[in-house]
């Protein structure tokens, strides 16, 4: 981590002759406490720096969850932002009295204490589970039960596929295992979708249809090719499982260790799952069947709330003839969680902190907020602060907010957004967006040099990050990004990788640009550099960029109940090489259905130059499959 000298911070801070500051405390006191009024900042680089540091360790923590949708650790974060933007003497009471801007809500599962789960074998204990064998998964009712197990094999009815496990068996009733996947995934049949993933591998679809055949209950169990891929390790899934929009939870289902099923399996004289598996395999015939004299009881315990995911906005209200106009400062607090599909490393569910992506961006965020609230100048522009929601979903939050705005896009006249601020390597900062505005190149020139940072510009105003939303809408950007690194989209992004100082040094270069910004005219330049398709999969202009080179060449609608629209196709691009067209809606890559932008550029990343992708794709009402392939 590099520091820097305060002589740069304090000659830039005295230049600033439009900005007072309130009266300063010890830095003892600093480190004491948080701020809790306007009048309790000060702003040396100790002071500064002891925020930043007390602002990463929160959004940061283990128990912030990686910021992941929905998750109690995101809530805390959106609380937390609040208070500070509140603390900082911004206007908070700004939707409903509050300042959270909700787009997205659903019905979240908790799992409660009364949880348990035991096998007994004509009418004796069969003691084959222990505590750690078996988990409670989120679509679940709770309560009591006492039911006969049967055995259903992959749980899947696809007319399409000639496959049907509940074919000439009733299960109604009954506690049923379920595999996890589907048959013949070395892909020898064609069937389903060969050595990737149809929906009928999905949890969500096999529960389903064990409610709709009458089933009273579900064991999860995983299947061989899932435990190889594992290293060997029989992991139970997170209790947590995504359904369908609007699904209530209607029967008790657990993910039971595979070793428990097949010693339950033995004792009723059955064969083993691996067996099972093989034979259905080579003979394409599902054989599912009761469990003679084998019950499972237990109980279950949910309890259930309402989540949301929103925009937190804190707008600090201009004055005189100036006060209409808007300049934007944002930055997105959302993660990965526990990764997943937007993750580098999708094997593993450790969370992903994202200190750099990007708590980092939001900790400036914070702290510009801080230091634009000690302004007092008699003439300048409203500035709205706002950190952004599902940034990682795929632009969603921003998006929200352009469409439906607190204050007229027309009165909005610049966007200065952070994404990835958190490791300035050799004072270098990239910079986009520096010419979609007349004066922005002159601002940077006089701000840059008073932090001792060099500026890599990247012109247009479209990337990957909100600042792009507001540029779709024609307004000037500003984007600021420290650069990829190894530990991107990994648990690996931690607090220790943090350059404390650099975020410093970016916010009070932004000190400067802010002050123009909202004092001074600014003529925006009309799709300058760029395009809507840059958005997306761009060729990476960083050097250790993990896109680099990797682009597919299409601009990504919002996701609907088929997939995601594509709205434009580059002209010699590898889509239109493969035959995409604009209209088309993209359903799946590689088998695996694609929900999310994020999604979309983790495949690409993650296919092989001078391979055959296949990709389904819906064009009207014909669903079609086309090869995609990357050449070097």
């Amino acid at each position: 981590m590099q520091f820097f000298s305060s002589r740069s911070v304090r000659a830039f801070l005295l230049a600033l002759s439009l900005i007072s500051f309130p009266r300063a405390v010890s830095a003892q006191q600093q480190s004491d406490a948080a701020p809790t009024t306007v009048a309790a900042f000060a702003f040396s680089d100790d002071q500064i720096e002891s925020r930043i540091s007390h602002d990463l360790n929160f959004l940061a923590s283990d128990e912030r969850e990686g910021r992941g949708p929905y998750t109690k650790g995101l809530q805390a974060a959106a609380e937390y932002i609040a208070e500070q933007f509140r603390d900082a003497g911004l206007k908070t009471k700004l939707i409903e009295e509050g300042p959270f801007q909700v787009f997205a809500k659903r019905t979240y599962y908790d799992l409660g204490k009364l949880n348990k789960l035991a096998f007994t074998v004509e009418r004796e204990d069969a003691r084959l589970l222990s505590a750690d064998d078996y988990h409670t998964l989120s679509p679940s009712i709770s309560g009591k039960f006492d039911l006969p197990v049967a055995f259903a094999g992959y749980g899947i009815s696809s007319e399409k596929d000639e496959y049907d496990d509940y074919a000439d068996f009733d299960a109604n009733g009954k506690m049923v295992i379920v595999l996890r996947h589907e048959p013949d995934q070395a892909g020898k049949t064609g069937k389903f979708a060969g050595a990737g993933n149809s929906k009928f591998a999905y949890l969500s679809t096999k529960i389903e249809n064990a409610v709709e055949q009458g089933a009273a209950g579900v064991l999860i169990v995983s299947d061989e090719l899932a435990i190889k891929k594992k290293q060997g390790q029989d992991e139970l899934l997170e209790f947590q499982i995504r359904m369908p929009k609007g699904y209530q939870p209607k029967v008790p289902v657990f993910h039971v260790k595979r070793a428990a099923i097949d010693a339950l399996l033995k004792r009723a004289g059955k064969v083993s799952l691996a067996e099972w598996e093989n034979l259905v395999d080579t003979q394409w015939k599902p054989d599912s069947f009761d469990l003679d004299g084998v019950t499972a009881s237990g109980e279950v315990e949910i309890t259930s709330s309402e989540r949301t995911q929103q925009n937190v906005l804190g707008v600090l209200p201009g004055k005189g003839e100036l006060a209409s106009e808007v300049v934007v400062v944002g930055a997105h607090y959302d993660h990965l969680g526990r990764g997943g599909s937007g993750s580098l490393a999708p094997w593993t569910r450790d969370i992903h902190n994202g200190a750099d992506d990007n708590a980092s961006g939001t900790i400036a965020l914070l702290e510009t907020a801080r230091q634009c609230a000690a302004w007092d100048a008699p003439n300048r522009r409203t500035i709205l602060f706002i950190a952004f929601g599902a940034e990682e979903q795929g632009l969603v939050g921003s998006e929200y907010y352009v469409r439906h705005p607190l204050y007229d896009l027309k009165k909005t006249v610049a966007m200065l957004n952070y994404d990835m601020v958190g490791r300035l390597r050799k004072e270098r900062l990239t910079v986009y967006g520096h010419n979609t505005a007349k004066e922005f190149d002159a601002w940077l020139a006089e701000a840059a040099p008073l932090q001792g940072i060099e500026i890599n510009k990247i012109g247009g105003g479209y990337g990957p990050s909100d600042h792009a939303s507001f540029y779709g809408r024609g307004i000037p950007v500003m984007h600021d990004f420290t650069g990829f690194h190894s530990e991107y989209h990994r648990p690996s992004d931690d607090i220790e990788h943090i350059n404390v100082p650099g975020i410093r040094k970016i916010v009070g270069m932004n000190m400067s640009i802010l002050k123009h910004m909202a004092t001074e005219p600014i003529t925006p330049i009309v799709e300058e550099g760029g395009s809507l398709l840059d958005l997306y999969f761009g060729g990476g202009a960083e050097e250790d960029s993990p896109v680099q080179g990797r682009a597919l060449g299409v601009a990504i609608g919002d996701f609907d109940d088929t997939g995601l629209p594509i709205k434009g196709v580059g002209k010699g691009s590898v889509a239109e090489k493969a035959g995409l067209r604009t209209g088309d809606v993209l359903v799946s890559w590689a088998g695996n259905r694609v929900k999310n932008i994020k999604e979309l550029r983790a495949m690409i990343n993650g296919a092989e130059v001078d391979q055959k992708v296949p990709v389904r794709i819906m064009r009207g009402t014909l669903e079609l499959e086309i090869e995609v392939e990357f050449t070097k």
